[in-house]
């Protein structure tokens, strides 16, 4: 076999290394990087690798972009995060010189990387399905945080990779490549995974990307059919917002007037604090309780302690206090005895609400960050609580953005700029979740200043111009949508895995043409 067709064999099984590793494996990602380069090396033309370079100049926003962040070095002073921030990002570089600079995939080529990567994440998939079933029959530890059922990588990105994988197989199964029963069971695979996980970020995407997907599948024209498609997403509005609202105001909207009783059955007094506007499904949490019944009562039903902690390390009374207020009764010995062993449990590991311990996990989640909206609103503690606590992330970001408006806080001191701003503003949040924006736009002004966000813009609107001319321009519009609406609420290329499946799709969608 010539070196040729070994540098071939290797650029294109490289690729296909790399697309399964993104879902299941970070440490193959380094390992398909090594192959790419060692694929690179073995073309001995030079002159053709560097004219395939310059034919597709908008490979070079991601280069710029790579380098933007070793200019910004200049005014860094923390240099070990800055390293491993500027290494860590290294697929900005590596994968679209190495994509750009070599002859471009074929179609068969291209279908094999693509279907390695749908049966990467679609593996994936199931093993969240089987490890949910698995957690919930008691053959493995039960899963208490629904997150940690993505076993290799965040659930977020992970989520990402499935609305992709979505769209993939909704275009091959139009161009009669995969059967329409593999695409409605491989994507109800997926939905499944996302809803049990819990992973809103997909799940929203995902419904953005619902009726996009029907028009392109059905061969629909939205513009001729204006009316149709406005009254559509106007329906959809309609349902999601009507839903939204009976949930709120079930959570939300104070039930009738609670009555203040004054013993109870056993002649103990009842405690009452009324200015504590906490409440779960619409009843006052600390009104009408008897703490020392609670804990008598609770020690005879539990092995767990009631001065202890559940098992996601939260400490028990409160949660016993909050489920019980969630049934709508009084808070003392009759209301812990009354409880059967699935309440029990439900307290045990961490559940606080009892009507939520028994929904499906979309409504689940939907009514948690409605609560968590409720306790802000209030002024409560939100720690731990990851919708609220993004409230005080971006809040914290923009006192650092009004700080640092030009020229930002250099490549290495954005943790370093949050850390001191939780300090000066005497934040309440836990050291432990003390954490940069999520807000990737934002994040880049913290970084680079007002140079660098506009630099992001004009590279993510290039890319949106010009994927109209690509050869797989639907996948590639569908992944740009997918990329933007994540970093509204993420830091997506701020850690190895965002990192590569933004360069790597980029470079594999966005070098099969000429671009200018």
């Amino acid at each position: 076999m010539s070196i040729a067709k070994v540098s071939r064999f290797l650029y294109v099984f490289g690729l296909c290394l790399f697309a399964a590793a993104l879902p299941l494996s970070k440490s193959f990602l380094t390992i398909a990087q090594i192959v790419l380069g060692l694929s690179w090396v073995l073309q001995l033309d030079q002159k053709v690798k560097i004219k395939y370079f310059l034919e597709n100049r908008i490979l070079w926003w991601f280069l710029a972009l790579w380098l933007l962040h070793f200019l910004f070095l200049i005014n860094s002073s923390d240099f070990d995060f800055a390293r491993h921030d500027i290494i860590m990002k290294s697929p900005f570089f590596v994968l679209p010189f190495v994509v750009g600079s070599t002859k471009q995939l074929d179609t068969k080529e291209l279908k094999l990387i693509l279907g390695f990567f749908s049966a990467a994440v679609l593996a994936g998939a199931l093993i969240v399905i089987g490890k949910y079933i698995a957690s919930e029959l008691g053959w493995i530890n039960k899963v208490l945080e629904k997150r940690d059922l993505s076993p290799f990588t965040s659930h977020i990105r992970f989520s990402l990779m499935m609305c992709l994988t979505i769209a993939i197989l909704a275009k091959a199964c139009k161009e009669k490549h995969t059967s329409v029963a593999v695409f409605v069971l491989a994507t109800s695979a997926m939905v499944l995974a996302m809803l049990l996980m819990q992973v809103m970020t997909g799940i929203f995407i995902i419904a953005i990307l619902l009726l996009p997907l029907l028009f392109y599948f059905f061969d629909w024209d939205y513009q001729r059919h204006i009316k149709k498609t406005v009254l559509l997403i106007a329906l959809g509005l309609v349902c999601g917002l009507g839903y939204v609202y009976s949930e709120i105001n079930d959570i939300l909207v104070p039930k009738e007037t609670q009555v203040l009783h004054g013993k109870t059955a056993l002649g103990n007094p009842y405690f009452h604090d009324t200015a504590n506007p906490l409440k779960e499904n619409g009843f006052y949490v600390h009104r009408n309780v008897c703490e020392s019944e609670m804990a008598a009562a609770w020690n005879l039903k539990s092995r767990i302690a009631y001065d202890s902690l559940d098992h996601k390390k939260q400490p028990i009374k409160n949660v016993l206090l909050r489920y019980l207020a969630s049934l709508g009764g009084t808070k003392d010995a009759a209301a812990v005895m009354a409880l059967s062993s699935a309440d029990i449990q439900h307290i045990e590991e961490g559940e606080a609400n009892a009507t939520n311990a028994n929904s499906n996990p979309l409504r689940k989640r939907l009514r948690e960050m409605l609560w968590e909206i409720d306790v802000y609103k209030q002024g409560g503690n939100v720690s731990h609580n990851s919708l609220t606590q993004r409230f005080i992330y971006w809040k914290t970001a923009t006192e650092i953005v009004a700080d640092h408006l030009l020229w930002g806080v250099g490549t290495g001191d954005v943790q370093l700029a949050f850390d001191e701003r939780y300090i000066l503003d005497q934040s309440t949040l836990p050291m432990d979740v003390r954490r940069r924006a999520h807000n990737q736009f934002i994040t880049f002004w913290i970084s680079f200043g007002l140079f660098g966000f506009l630099f992001f813009i004009a590279l993510l609107l290039h890319l949106g111009i010009f994927s109209k001319y690509l050869n797989q321009s639907f996948l590639a519009r569908v992944f740009l949508v997918i990329i933007v609406l994540s970093m509204l609420s993420e830091d997506t290329v701020e850690t190895q895995a965002g990192v590569s499946f933004f360069a790597f799709f980029f470079a594999l969608f966005w070098a099969d043409r000429k671009s200018v």
